[in-house]
């Protein structure tokens, strides 16, 4: 294995272990269980783009023959399959918690399953385990794009708490993630480059405005229905 498939191996665990010392320095955290939690549990987040995979397998759609086929692909079973397992992990085993409060909250979670998630998913990636074996940019680029669909996905569903309309906003967090995750997989298999590049700048402030709104957003604040 060379050094830079090495490098896009390690890449999630890295940025992993640099946002957990990040929040015990920011946040002083007295217990790192549902941090570790929180990134243990992402790595088994992978199996539910396993199933979506497999049905198609068995159906035969995961033959890219033709663009109608590649974007079906890219954002049913890649974008909403990936999505969809982190959803379950952070709506269901995380939002009940007591100290989950805020879209803040979600957002920090969102991150860390995310970053379970692509831990996993970049080397069954690179083993062509999926449709079509991607190329090595997207291996490079799919943890830090992963971590900004975890800011997405984490603020909505923080959201759906905060103003107790969880329904509404958890969907539209896991249908903006699922869409985000999708496009990014299909704009590697059409290889448009300028589309790509403004399509990473997009994401990345939308995740920052997000993340700006949710640090200004106070648990105490009164709840808008």
């Amino acid at each position: 294995m060379d050094l830079f498939k090495l490098i896009s191996y390690f890449q999630a665990p890295i940025l992993a272990a640099i946002l957990i010392l990040y929040l015990n320095r920011k946040f002083k955290i007295e217990s790192n269980k549902q941090i570790y939690k929180a990134y243990g549990l992402g790595l088994l987040s992978i199996a539910t783009l396993f199933f979506f995979d497999l049905i198609v397998e068995a159906l035969g759609y995961d033959q890219l023959k033709n663009l109608k086929r590649s974007g079906f692909y890219s954002f049913a079973i890649i974008g909403f399959g990936s999505q969809f397992g982190i959803f379950i992990v952070l709506r269901y085993l995380f939002l009940p918690l007591k100290r989950f409060k805020s879209p803040l909250d979600g957002i920090i979670y969102g991150m860390l399953i995310a970053l379970g998630f692509s831990t996993i998913a970049v080397p069954l990636f690179d083993m062509g385990l999926f449709a079509r074996q991607p190329s090595q940019l997207l291996l490079y680029t799919l943890p830090l794009a992963s971590l900004l669909f975890g800011v997405i996905l984490g603020f909505f569903v923080g959201m759906g708490k905060f103003r107790k309309n969880r329904l509404i906003d958890s969907l539209t967090g896991l249908g903006a993630a699922s869409f985000f995750m999708g496009f990014f997989y299909f704009g590697y298999l059409t290889s448009e480059k300028t589309i790509m590049i403004l399509y990473g700048i997009g994401v990345f402030l939308i995740a920052l405005l997000l993340l700006i709104k949710a640090t200004n957003i106070r648990p105490d604040e009164p709840k808008k229905p």
